[in-house]
């Protein structure tokens, strides 16, 4: 669970994306131990395989599993992926221009799929995004706020990062709550404007109608434009984001670094301005562009050694009270230094290394095309030069 708090702390532990839409069979599974049980495949979590047995889930680390079963693992993790070489199926985007301004159809129908007051359903669809909504809103009102998801799945499809869950077929769930009360009551956290939550495969992302803009005005709904919240797009950034990315090295700093550029790169009425560089630096150094949710680290940063905050344990570090600040701040600035700073500035490090990571590779190997040559204090202070000539100075520890 991925929590959106603009003011507080992660309230609840992640349950990372790295997870597959489809349980396998029933099969024998081999400890290093020789110990032997049937069990079902559910999903992977991080370096860890939840298997299914006798009705109960229950986690095992894939690295204590025997060699056979750790490729089938591998093998399991890649099926859903599409095949490039298939007709009709997505090619990884690696090469395409780096996006400078994405423009969501302001034009876009939406669908009515259901609207049942004896259950309290009602089902509204955009291009890409299924909005279920436990009250009926009018389609002009789902069409405003469904332009903060449509561009963010735009500007995941057109960043050359060779994701493909954002140009799956099948729509992406979103569940749309009257009021706060019913969004905690389905596992909202307390303080949050919305969350993902992923649940054996993709996952869905709740949220209040409020973090939407959405207000009842006599028995109707109407969107409040001076209230549009645009940091719910890292969450759908999460929602987006293939798994594995999520993978050890790679899930924290990189994941939430990826959503935290995309949710502030200068969001405005269904277009995204990646070339706005301000509001990220206001979001990490201060208090955020309108004086809300913002890091406050200050121009002048203490971080911890580079490969140690990429090693971390992503559950522990991103939600401790006392370094969420920092870790999700410094994720974001490494992240832009990746993306627009290192090297030719043409990404092609940070592209080799996502690369690695579909190739299933692990540290320390993983990381090599990261340091292109470089040891970890000349990488270290290669980001610092970067950051220091923006007006923001990085201190490694």
């Amino acid at each position: 669970m991925m929590n959106l708090s603009r003011s507080t702390p992660l309230a609840a532990a992640l349950l990372l994306l790295s997870s597959h839409p489809l349980a396998a069979e029933d099969r024998s599974w081999t400890n290093s131990g020789g110990k032997t049980i049937v069990a079902t495949l559910v999903e992977i979590s991080g370096d860890n395989a939840v298997l299914r047995m006798n009705g109960s889930n229950f986690e095992v680390a894939v690295a204590s599993l025997s060699p056979a079963d750790q490729e089938f693992i591998k093998a399991w993790k890649k099926s859903d992926l599409p095949d490039p070489s298939k007709d009709g199926e997505v090619t990884p985007n690696w090469d395409g221009p780096w996006p400078k301004l994405v423009t969501a159809d302001v034009g876009q129908e939406i669908e009515v799929i259901k609207e049942d007051a004896s259950t309290g359903e009602y089902i509204y669809a955009s291009e890409h995004y299924e909005f279920i909504c436990d009250v009926k809103l009018n389609t002009s009102v789902v069409k405003r706020f469904s332009l903060l998801f449509e561009a963010t799945n735009k500007v995941c499809r057109e960043l050359p990062l060779g994701m493909v869950k954002p140009f799956r077929e099948e729509r992406h769930k979103i569940h749309l709550f009257e009021t706060r009360e019913g969004y905690f009551a389905k596992g909202g956290p307390e303080g949050s404007a919305g969350v993902f939550i992923s649940r054996g495969g993709e996952g869905d992302i709740l949220v209040p109608l409020t973090s939407l803009g959405v207000k009842k005005v006599g028995s109707n709904y109407s969107v409040d434009y001076d209230k549009e919240n645009t940091t719910l797009s890292h969450e759908i950034t999460h929602q987006l984001t293939d798994y594995e990315y999520y993978a050890t090295g790679s899930g924290g700093w990189f994941t939430e670094g990826l959503a935290e550029y995309i949710a502030n790169s200068g969001y405005r009425s269904g277009k995204f301005s990646l070339e706005d560089l301000q509001k990220l630096v206001a979001r990490v150094t201060a208090y955020g562009e309108n004086g809300q949710g913002g890091r406050a680290l200050g121009t002048e940063i203490n971080a911890p050694d580079l490969l140690e905050y990429y090693m971390q344990d992503y559950v522990e570090s991103f939600t401790a009270p006392d370094r969420v600040n920092l870790n999700y701040g410094l994720a974001g600035l490494i992240v832009y230094y990746y993306f627009h700073m290192d090297g030719n500035k043409d990404a092609a490090n940070i592209k080799a290394f996502l690369k690695a990571l579909k190739e299933d590779k692990k540290p320390p190997e993983l990381f090599e095309p990261l340091l292109a040559g470089r040891s970890w204090d000349e990488m270290e202070a290669d980001i610092t030069k970067g950051w220091r000539s923006r007006g923001v100075k990085i201190s490694f520890r």
